[in-house]
């Protein structure tokens, strides 16, 4: 399966920062690797694993321990297969890796193991593809039929719960019970010698055979999947009980003051890449739950007629959050109502009802298409792990508190079909219809559970638009010009010292109920007016007062942004010309086609040295050594199996197929890895050392590779320069999408930005470590506040956004924008100690080299002060008159 370009780079991602943490300290590749905070756009420090005290453990300090945080639908699980193999080559360095796959509950433990055990599923189709087939995966309830041939031989995955290992009493629980079935993985252990990291029987006469020594002896990589459910005083124990290796947690929300995020995905990436249908569509019914589950099957309907146009078959599901017993709207109730004749008259094949004690969608495949299942009934039931991205409409009739029953029933009706989007744009969104004490309540309600799936608070308030009602004048409420929030307070706020301007906006009256006020907010208020406010409540409401506030300042201070209102943003392209056919340039365009060989150009391993004393890697990179620790495979003098018998030839075989490429011959490759090798078998290698550092020696190689590629980019690129057949033609554009804008995070300056193209710049630092404002950031200031300038957009890394080729890749302009006289002006941002950075002159050219080739383009890479001392705004502005 393809992966996303969020997963590639989180892979790569992933791959970088454990391959620096094995040269530099974990710390310090956290620090050079991991995405910058949503907030602050700046890198947080990495923290070291606590107990509850907060006090540091010290056996985990040198475990990588960091969070993948990608929100609900982004395929967390189908990454996780693939981490495995990432941490397998990058920091294990073990072609079969023991992993304890952690899930918050038995049920989500079950559906994992199903996944994983089914040969057809993409989980385990990934995970073979990986390690070539040889993958058990086990029960931890099962851990007995695990073997040490098993372990030796094949990638061995054991699912638990967290609760399994979280106990304060090691003896309550089978995890940590004494088995003998586990013997023989314990028989060859030294008897003169015990190990002090096991667990010892009750007589002290050996270790427990048990699975938490067993895990202690092969120091497992540890994936926790849904973190955030797994979060408690005693994690951090659990995660020492099971000495892993490294700790890889997969999250939708992290706990931000114990995680090290490592990697950033957001809800505008999954919209960006097909994975998710957005905006979900609210619509609030005051009238009652049958009126909402009127107007939800009604836009079921409409969605399964709109389906017929498209080309794949898809079956809108309507999912129905009923009340528990006691409420007005039972599961008993809402069927009854569905399928009766004093009802809507539903074919009862068409409704199922998922809860705890009535499980009427097992066995059934609901994406076949003779399947009639067209609305399901549940409360909580699907709440956790079910999948089915035929979902389409949620109608919640429940006055539930629960935020995860909600937000995981929101979170079913998010994901895109077949990840694609559709032709028909009703299909690319989400619908939800809720019954709503009065408008706008569940507006506000429903942000926060976004919030909680892993949307930023601007994608949140984004992507909730009030829907038109289907039932003209049947009780519907119009979607308000303003929007207005609504409290119940015991006291009347102080509002003496708020801004005058607020005052209009905050209406104050008693409540219904003696006592009481009503506070109304229309509109957006200041932060001294959000504390006026909040003060008068305590505790977790006052909390959650202030976050409803400045949610709904979000949601107030959108506006339609030109990419909402339809306005082109076209930037002519550096093209080629073939012929009669003009195509945008790519590097593979002027690199010589077919094979090439890496022994002209990649050289040897002649720098690379192993010191047997500190079993250490060294590598002589001009005036300095990078040293890399060799990692010793757990317990390998006695573990049986798992040292094997290597000949040369298997030595070959292994390290060409870590740095196979697509355009080497296979027995090119060959060829070369065995010259590269030479070297060190002239300085006396054996080849047991070879064998046991062949994870370092393939990471070399790949670095060989990579250079001897650049240089062959380099010639390449210079030819771009040269040609007369490289134009820039008008009518090969980039197209900035209307929809997607694939930031991570939206620049949390508390600024308006009314030329950019959408609501706000993404990825964009505000301020510096120091407090300064950024740089990047205030070269967007002197953009947005330039008179010439129309429109903008700050321009991100991706594959969707406007770049020019490089020679080793692509470059993507910090800043695009589109002058009042239709000019196009590309600019890249760069300081003053990086400006004649050779990879930044590089840029520079190719940059100078489109303007050159187009006559409307202007190109320019200002500084904080040019050579002529003009400010940021003064360049901007002396490029613009430059070239008019």
């Amino acid at each position: 399966m393809d992966l996303k370009n969020y997963q590639e780079e989180s892979l790569a991602r992933l791959a970088a920062f454990l391959r620096a943490a094995r040269t530099d300290g974990i710390a310090e590749a956290f620090a050079a690797h991991a995405h910058p905070d949503a907030k602050t756009m700046l890198v947080p420090e990495y923290r070291n694993l606590r107990d509850k005290d907060g006090q540091e453990l010290p056996s985990l300090r040198n475990v990588p321990y960091v969070a993948i945080r990608i929100p609900t639908g982004g395929g967390k699980t189908l990454m996780g297969a693939h981490f495995i193999r990432c941490a397998a080559d990058n920091w294990l360095e073990r072609d079969r890796p023991l992993v304890v796959w952690l899930v918050p509950s038995r049920t989500i433990k079950q559906q994992t193991l199903d996944a994983f055990k089914n040969r057809r599923h993409p989980y385990r189709l990934e995970l073979d593809a990986a390690f070539g087939g040889q993958v058990s995966v086990l029960d931890s309830d099962d851990i007995e039929q695990l073997t040490p041939q098993e372990l030796a031989t094949r990638t061995c995955i054991v699912v638990a719960t967290m609760a399994a290992a979280r106990v304060h009493d090691i003896d309550i629980r089978d995890f940590y019970a004494h088995k003998e079935a586990l013997e023989p993985h314990f028989i060859a252990l030294p008897k003169d010698a015990p190990l002090p990291d096991l667990e010892q029987t009750e007589d002290g006469k050996g270790p427990r055979f048990s699975f938490a020594n067993l895990l202690r002896l092969h120091r497992p990589l540890v994936i926790t999947d849904e973190a955030h459910n797994a979060t408690s005083d005693l994690s951090g124990v659990v995660y020492e009980r099971l000495a892993p290796s490294a700790i890889i947690e997969l999250t939708a929300t992290p706990d931000m003051s114990t995680s090290n995020v490592l990697v950033r995905v957001s809800a505008s990436q999954l919209f960006a890449e097909e994975m998710i249908k957005l905006p979900v569509l609210l619509e609030e019914h005051l009238d009652g739950w049958d009126v909402a589950l009127r107007h939800a099957l009604l836009r079921r309907q409409e969605l399964e007629e709109i389906a017929k146009k498209e080309p794949d078959y898809i079956r809108p599901i309507l999912l129905i959050q009923a009340e528990h017993k006691g409420g007005e709207a039972t599961v008993e109730t809402i069927y009854e109502h569905l399928t009766s004749e004093d009802g809507e008259r539903i074919d009862k094949d068409w409704v199922k009802i998922a809860t705890g004690g009535q499980r009427e969608l097992d066995g059934i495949d609901l994406f076949a298409e003779d399947c009639p299942v067209r609305v399901i009934i549940t409360m909580e039931a699907l709440k956790e792990g079910w999948d089915c991205s035929f979902a389409y409409v949620l109608c919640s009739v429940s006055g539930t508190k629960s935020a995860t029953a909600i937000e995981q029933l929101l979170g079913r009706v998010l994901r895109m079909p077949n990840a694609r989007a559709r032709g028909q744009a009703a299909l690319n969104k989400a619908y939800a219809h809720v019954v709503s004490p009065y408008f706008g309540a569940k507006a506000v309600e429903f942000t926060d559970h976004l919030e909680g799936m892993g949307f930023s608070r601007l994608e949140a308030a984004q992507n909730l638009p009030t829907q038109q009602p289907l039932i003209p004048g049947d009780g519907e409420h119009p979607a308000l010009k303003v929007e207005t929030l609504r409290f119940t307070a015991t006291k009347k706020p102080d509002l003496a010292n708020v801004p005058a301007g607020d005052l209009r906006n905050i209406t104050i009256k008693p409540a219904e109920e003696e006592g009481k006020f009503e506070v109304e907010v229309k509109g957006a208020i200041q932060p001294e007016s959000v504390e006026a406010i909040a003060k008068v409540f305590t505790g977790k409401v006052k909390d959650q007062v202030r976050t409803s506030l400045e949610q709904h300042n979000t949601r107030a201070k959108l506006r339609e942004t030109p990419a909402q209102k339809g306005v082109k943003f076209e930037v002519p392209q550096l093209s080629i010309k073939f012929g009669d056919r003009v195509v945008p340039v790519e590097n593979d365009l002027l690199v010589e086609d077919g094979f090439w060989n890496p022994a002209d150009t990649a050289g040897t391993l002649d720098t690379l040295t192993f010191d047997t004393r500190t079993q250490t890697w060294e590598i002589d990179i001009g005036e300095k050594a990078v040293k890399m620790n060799m990692v010793q495979e757990p317990q390998a003098e006695y573990l049986s199996g798992l040292t094997g018998d290597w000949e040369e030839a298997d030595l070959l075989v292994w390290l060409e197929g870590k740095v196979v490429q697509n355009d080497v011959r296979h027995e090119t490759m060959i060829e070369w890895i065995a010259q590269a090798l030479a070297p060190l078998k002239r300085k006396g290698y054996s080849l047991g050392q070879l064998v046991r550092g062949r994870f370092i020696i393939a990471r070399r190689l790949l670095a060989l590779l990579d250079d001897a590629k650049a240089k062959r980019g380099n010639q390449a690129h210079r030819r771009l320069f040269d040609l007369e057949e490289v134009v820039v033609d008008p009518a090969v554009v980039f197209k900035f999408s209307t929809l997607a804008y694939p930031m991570r995070s939206p620049c949390p300056a508390p600024m308006e930005w009314p030329k950019h193209y959408y609501e706000v710049p993404g990825d964009l630092p505000y301020r510096r470590k120091d407090g300064e404002l950024a740089e990047e950031y205030r070269c967007a200031l002197a953009i947005e506040r330039n008179p010439d300038v129309e429109v903008w957009v700050r321009n991100l890394a991706h594959p969707s956004q406007f770049r020019f080729p490089t020679a080793t890749g692509s470059t993507y302009p910090d800043f695009i924008a589109k002058l009042k006289d239709g000019r196009i002006f590309v600019i890249e941002y760069k300081g003053a100690d990086r400006y004649d950075d050779p990879k930044n002159v590089a840029k520079r050219a190719v940059g100078e080299l489109w303007a050159r080739k187009y006559p409307n383009g202007i190109y320019l890479m200002p500084r904080d002060k040019d050579d002529e001392g003009r400010d940021i705004d003064q360049q901007i502005a002396h490029a613009i008159a430059a070239k008019r």
